[in-house]
């Protein structure tokens, strides 16, 4: 069994494939991070929540920051990635 740091893990919930805790392995963003997690489910909204280890919080545009890397964030250990359902 492998025992990772609990303060080497940022988490992606909601709807996204494969949700629950990441191992952090470096340069990570907010596409890259839901990407590992299996990528949005059907029902997603593609306005996501970056929730920093000190609670500040980042609305990110999924679609946007996927075509400029200017908009997509840098997720670090202990961070939080909330993928909300899209309402129809």
């Amino acid at each position: 069994t492998t025992v990772t740091s609990p303060n080497r893990v940022y988490s992606v919930g909601g709807e996204v494939t494969h949700p629950g805790p990441e191992v952090y392995i470096g340069a990570t963003t907010v596409t890259t991070a839901i990407q590992a997690a299996g990528d949005l489910t059907q029902f997603a909204s593609h306005r996501v929540w970056l929730t920093r280890k000190d609670g500040t919080r980042i609305r990110v545009n999924y679609d946007r920051a996927l075509s400029d890397s200017t908009q997509d964030p840098a997720v670090f250990p202990g961070d939080k990635i909330q993928v909300p359902r899209r309402y129809f």
